[in-house]
């Protein structure tokens, strides 16, 4: 039963697996966005139908045992497939039920891995790792509730339902062989005394059912798997994991780099040391890693700028020290000769200038040697193709600076400009001039919307129809108050109140999107330098040492002026549930976060001890790092 009923949501789940989560402002963005998508009606419906298919197997299994009453099929002498209303309400009821607690999962956002917060290497337990996702209470409550107001309301409406699909126009000649029997009068069911209880425990130990599976889905969804230490070249296999695209995979790479630096063998971290191109290309990942999110968190969760546009060059006018080297071929260390534009080439020969006098035969020598070498294309010394143009004062091609960290007091978690540290310069082979940015598409070829997005829209619109305030007559038109056309109950206003309010927790989870991959490079870096003090021979990672520190640092005071940042906005409101509710997901997302970057620096800290007082640090990290000293 379990495997023929809940087995296939667990296989459409993997379809919808979501290694980050998106940003949402509230439910009710959540609800438009999850509208707009077909996943979220083939999840409903997967989920409505493993439900009803549960209670139909149900129903089957009590037959085969002997209890006709629940034979799916009840047949008359003029109908022979009349169907069993004792069936058809119990899988009605699983299947609303299902329903329900998918679109519960919906909400709660259960299609994004939820990764692990501690690194391990305890052998797996398969049942102690899915407890922790097992949340079996409120689902069952939640379905108790919901099949109670189904019996409810099935009581009140089942002979109104039946006749009327019995009178529609096209399905009544389908529908009528197979619900003739419970449309008449003279039929009654026993619902409240027998009916009720069966479904209440059939919907609890099908909801049981559903949690266990999502459980152990969830904890083999997030468990990675070491296999780059089985494979014949370990250091490729973890250099194509992160370099993969899909961030789900990505994280497997990071996970087992991490495993290696902290708990693996020593042989693989000598080998990091001894190559430098590899410890290179570890520490230039996961700082790009660390920038990229440490940039998302300054802007708050909102999209980066484009890039500034490039100025255009200057126009070169030839003179005398370009004529010289164009005729003896010598730069004479000026560099080689700009070729100017064919807007900045001087046409003398143009209407719109004066007529001059007849040339001197040097003039004609001068003007066609000009000629000659603004129409030849200009070559590199090597012969090949032209040469890229190199940044000055540190600029990066895409315009951010690349220079050494500054010394001065001012901090730069404060200030617009991105810190260094978190900017990587990739190899010079792989510097090219960005390509053009793609024009925007119009405003008005956006996607279709599909039928149920076009249904949800209509409802909404009606819905702010009805309640929308109209102005009576003793007050004029363009006043705010008046009485609404249709009053909403006092609970359905509070629960659209609550489901359009702004949540933090949603936020702040858009905001530090990736924060399960930045741990694990808090991981990569701690580990790997706190081994380099024994195994690092020649000094390879020693080096960057101030690089790590600065770059944990700077995570660690943007974390704690965003948390302060939420606190302030939080107590300015004076709603005191607004508060609790701040100080909830800053304990769920934010403080575990830190407490990873500090328990990192205390361990560098303590490793190295003095040894670091040959480092110089910006002024407002070594600022910091004073306070772990003197803790």
């Amino acid at each position: 039963m379990c495997g023929g009923s809940i087995l296939p949501i667990i296989l459409l789940r993997r379809q919808s697996l979501q290694a980050t989560p998106e940003s949402y402002q509230s439910y009710a963005d959540l609800t438009r966005q999850l509208s707009r998508k077909s996943s979220t009606y083939r999840n409903l419906a997967s989920g409505a139908i493993s439900f009803g298919i549960y209670a139909l197997l149900n129903a089957v299994c009590a037959a085969s045992l002997g209890a006709d009453t629940w034979h799916p099929f009840m047949p008359t002498k003029r109908h022979s497939m009349n169907l069993n209303e004792q069936v058809m309400f119990l899988v009605l009821g699983n299947v609303l039920a299902g329903l329900v607690i998918a679109g519960k999962d919906l909400l709660a956002r259960r299609d994004v891995v939820k990764w692990p917060t501690k690194i391990s290497l305890r052998p797996y337990n398969l049942l102690n790792q899915a407890s922790d996702f097992l949340t079996i209470r409120p689902s069952a409550v939640l379905a108790s509730g919901t099949v109670t107001v189904y019996t409810i309301l099935y009581w009140l409406f089942r002979k109104r339902v039946y006749r009327l699909l019995m009178r529609l126009p096209l399905l009544g000649v389908f529908f009528k062989p197979f619900i003739l029997q419970a449309a008449r009068p003279s039929t009654s069911l026993p619902i409240f005394f027998y009916l009720l209880p069966r479904l209440l425990v059939l919907s609890v130990i099908t909801v049981i059912q559903y949690e266990n599976a999502q459980a152990l889905f969830d904890s083999l969804a997030s468990r990675g798997m070491l296999v780059a230490r089985d494979s014949p070249d370990p250091d490729a296999c973890i250099r194509s994991g992160l370099e993969v695209a899909d961030p789900y995979y990505k994280h497997f790479a990071y996970l087992e780099l991490a495993h290696t630096a902290r708990k693996g063998p020593a042989t693989r971290r000598i080998a990091i040391y001894n190559d430098s191109q590899k410890w290179h290309f570890i520490s230039r990942t996961c700082f790009k890693v660390m920038g990229e999110d440490y940039g998302h968190l300054r802007r708050r969760g909102k999209p980066a700028p484009p890039p500034p546009p490039p100025a255009p060059p200057a126009p070169v006018t030839p003179g005398i020290g370009s004529l010289s080297m164009s005729l003896h071929g010598s730069t004479m260390g000026m560099g080689p000769p700009a070729t100017p534009r064919k807007s900045n080439v001087v046409n003398l020969g143009s209407s719109v200038y004066k007529p001059l006098p007849p040339p001197s035969p040097g003039t004609l020598l001068i003007r066609s040697i000009l000629s000659a070498s603004t129409s030849s294309p200009v070559s590199n010394s090597s012969g090949g193709s032209p040469s890229t143009t190199p940044t000055t004062n540190g600029a990066s091609p895409g315009g951010v600076s690349v220079g050494g960290s500054t010394d001065g007091p001012k901090s730069l978690s404060k200030s617009g400009v991105m810190p260094s540290v978190f900017v990587t310069l990739p190899p010079a082979e792989l510097i090219v001039q960005p390509a053009a940015a793609a024009p925007p598409a119009p405003a008005g070829s956006g996607g279709t919307i599909s039928v149920m997005g076009m249904i949800w829209n209509g409802l909404s619109f009606v819905i702010g129809q009805l309640t929308a305030r109209m102005p009576t007559s003793e007050k004029s038109v363009g006043s705010a108050g008046g009485e609404p056309f249709f009053v909403l109950p006092g609970f359905v206003k509070s629960a659209i109140k609550r489901h359009e309010k702004e949540r933090v927790e949603l936020m702040m989870d858009g905001v530090l999107r990736n924060r399960a991959m930045d741990r694990l490079c808090i991981q990569i870096l701690t580990g790997l330098t706190v081994a380099s003090l024994t195994e690092d021979a020649y000094g390879t990672l020693q080096q960057d040492i101030p690089k790590v520190l600065e770059v944990l640092v700077r995570t660690l005071i943007a974390l704690e002026q965003y948390a302060i940042e939420l606190s302030e906005a939080a107590a300015a409101t004076g709603d005191e549930e607004a508060e609790m509710e701040t100080y909830t997901a800053i304990t769920k997302l934010i403080v575990p976060f830190t407490n990873d970057i500090k328990s990192a620096l205390h361990e560098i800290l303590h490793t190295f001890g003095d040894r670091l007082n040959v480092f110089r640090l910006p002024h407002d990290v070594a600022k910091r790092l004073k306070l772990f000293v003197n803790a």
